[in-house]
């Protein structure tokens, strides 16, 4: 015993109380998925399963997908999470019972509603020593909220743009479309992006094969048995998006770009739930229409007079970063040439 420190019985035991509480605190919460008889891979104390995140959450996810099948069990540190890919009991989550039990994401601090406190509160004593923030500084935050938001599709975009010059075949296809909409190049207009069939197919279909939100998440605010599963109050439900474009079992070809999937005499053989980009049911993405809006009239003014080509920087497979969002490992480089002067070659 003459490693250890020479302390009271009361002391050890008190040491002993601890460490016990902690072993408790850091394995208390993850026997949960055992009790409902859902699979999942083995979570560590305190941190859950969130090593498996360095990997990426993509390739994380499909690879519970292909291990556990349909549904699996997950913990961000403490907080469970089901991850489902069954479509009848996304429709349950998203829209039958979205406004009785899946409310919300999980709570996250609102950076919008910390500034609008902010701005509120004042100190009665000493108004100057406590400058909360002003309406036009919450407004100028605002803005940068709404700027962020071309983000997602700015990276769409890029995927759009790869796909394009990677499928030269399928480029064409798109270009003729442009051109017998608007023969003379006219500036495109909304009523003109809306009659491109061919357009919104190639967008459809770039991103199901690269969703920018890997997952998509509902948190249960009261218990709720789904399809004979049992979710308790304070679970969150979790739809992991990009597995879920490329399950086997609800695309055909799941790893292909294939644009005619998503022709409208196919589109009735697509489960709703299946391609989930902007999310679904009533707290769907917002500005789902100005997007794809602003991303079909981008490509229009592009590719009535560029094309986009591969060159030798060029990653051919693309490999996907290991990001929370969807994005390149490396950054997409392509060439651009005028339609006028350069071959569809795509090794122009």
């Amino acid at each position: 015993m003459g490693y250890l420190p020479d302390l009271s019985i009361e002391t050890w035991t008190l040491i002993v109380i601890f460490l016990t509480l902690i072993a408790i605190y850091g394995y208390a919460p993850y026997g949960l998925f055992k009790k409902l008889g859902i699979r999942g891979p083995k979570p560590m104390p305190f941190i859950g399963t969130f090593l498996g995140y360095t990997k990426g959450i993509h390739n994380f996810d499909t690879e519970c997908y292909q291990k556990y099948g349909k549904m699996w069990g997950l913990y961000d540190g403490r907080q469970p999470i089901i991850a489902t890919m069954d479509t009848a009991m996304i429709k349950a989550v998203l829209v039958k019972e979205c406004y009785s039990v899946f409310t919300n994401r999980r709570n996250r601090v609102d950076f919008m509603q910390l500034m609008v406190d902010s701005q509120s509160s004042k100190n009665k004593d000493d108004a100057s020593s406590n400058k909360g923030l002003t309406d036009h500084e919450i407004l100028s935050q605002a803005m940068i909220f709404i700027i962020a938001g071309y983000e997602t599709s700015s990276s769409t975009l890029g995927f759009v743009a790869y796909t394009l010059a990677t499928h030269p075949e399928i480029q064409k296809i798109l270009q003729e479309e442009i051109d017998e909409t608007l023969p003379e190049k006219d500036r495109p207009t909304y009523e003109a992006a809306m009659q491109m069939e061919y357009l919104e197919m190639v967008i459809n279909e770039t991103m199901r094969l690269y969703p920018i939100a890997n997952r998509l998440e509902r948190m249960a605010k009261s218990s709720v048995e789904i399809n004979g599963v049992t979710i308790p109050k304070g679970t969150v439900i979790m739809v992991p998006i990009y597995t879920l474009h490329r399950d086997p079992d609800l695309w055909s070809e799941p790893e292909a770009f294939k644009p005619e999937r998503f022709r409208k005499e196919n589109k009735a053989n697509i489960d709703p739930y299946a391609f989930l980009p902007f999310g679904a049911g009533p707290r769907n993405c917002i500005g789902m229409r100005f997007a794809l809006l602003m991303m079909k009239l981008a490509l229009v003014e592009i590719l009535q007079n560029f094309s986009f080509v591969t060159c030798k920087e060029t990653d051919i497979p693309m490999e996907l970063g290991v990001d929370e969002l969807t994005t390149p490992k490396n950054p997409i480089k392509l060439k651009l040439v005028s339609r006028a002067t350069v071959a569809d070659s795509p090794s122009s």
